[in-house]
């Protein structure tokens, strides 16, 4: 069985819950650390969502705090479609207690460390703004080496989320996603052509609500609300890209993003014209099985919900 050790960097969101699900309960996955980065709410919230989701879930992680806003330009407002608290309102339904516990150092030398002392290459899904791994690439250019692949929820070749053209996580920090882009480390892009057809039916759903554990009747409370404004759960699939890109149709294509002011700010677009000799700097998901999505979901659930009680402590009740 090929082993995936992971950096998982996000800014949970609601959607980023399921990544974190699927990362844990996912065999070949070594999840090495959870960073989290300004995105779906302010950094201090999708910290304490990452340390909240570790804990219920037993991750046996820590949790590094990354960057609070983009590189350069002051962050454009936080949407609503994950609620004020990041989590649907529900963040706050657990006690202290219950959190992740959550390292000295920030996310960017927590990411220097894990990949210099690291014996293989290192797998990173990043599934909010890439602000974390541009200051990374900035400051220690000479971790390249030692990354296996990035995937990334990211982007959309032929549509936008919060403009016409543009995807929210870049066009939160667009310089950050164009230093990624060009870093010429391997790169996976799930972007919105793939992830708005991640979704869940009302079987899925219902299994949900039939399950009756702690981490499925929380699942059911932020999806509540969250499907109800975005129906796509987009960032499980850069998980998935990484352990089964099987299950998904993709291209080898050269993507550019736009850092300029207006409409396309953030956008991400293909260079097809001919006689370029631009080589492809990043593999491009379009489609997927969704049967397959939707399984991998509820099995990681149901992993979850078999669990003995004493498993689902978190590093701070050992």
């Amino acid at each position: 069985m090929k082993k995936y050790p992971l950096i998982l960097d996000c800014d949970p969101g609601v959607d980023d819950v399921f990544a974190i699900l699927l990362a844990h309960s996912t065999p070949e996955i070594d999840l090495k650390v959870i960073c989290s980065v300004s995105g779906n709410a302010g950094i201090e919230k999708t910290t304490y969502n990452a340390q909240l989701i570790a804990g219920l879930l037993g991750a046996k992680t820590i949790i590094a705090e990354g960057a609070s806003r983009p590189l350069i330009k002051e962050a454009p407002p936080i949407g609503t479609v994950h609620g004020t608290d990041g989590l649907g309102g529900y963040a706050k339904g657990f006690g202290e207690d219950r959190l992740a516990p959550i390292s000295s150092m920030k996310a960017l030398d927590v990411y220097r460390k894990i990949l210099l002392e690291s014996e293989e290459p290192v797998y990173i899904a990043a599934v909010g703004p890439l602000t974390n791994l541009a200051i990374l690439f900035l400051a220690y250019p000479e971790v390249k080496s030692k990354i296996a692949a990035v995937s990334i929820m990211g982007g959309g070749i032929r549509r936008g989320n919060i403009t016409p053209y543009s995807e929210y996580n870049f066009y939160k920090d667009p310089e950050a996603a164009d230093i990624v882009m060009k870093s010429g480390v391997k790169l996976l892009l799930c972007g919105l052509d793939v992830t708005q057809k991640a979704t869940l039916s009302e079987k899925e759903m219902k299994s949900l609500k039939e399950s009756q554990n702690e981490f499925s009747d929380f699942s059911v409370k932020i999806l509540s609300s969250y499907i109800a404004k975005d129906a796509a759960i987009h960032d499980p699939c850069a998980i998935l890209a990484l352990t089964n890109p099987e299950k998904f149709i993709y291209e080898d294509q050269y993507v550019e993003i736009d850092t300029r002011e207006g409409i396309t700010r953030g956008m991400s677009y293909v260079d097809n014209r001919k006689n370029q000799e631009k080589k492809p700097n990043c593999r491009v998901f379009y489609d997927m099985d969704l049967d397959f999505f939707r399984k991998s979901m509820l099995d990681a659930l149901e992993h979850e919900a078999s669990k003995k009680p004493d498993e689902n402590k978190s590093p701070n009740d050992q």
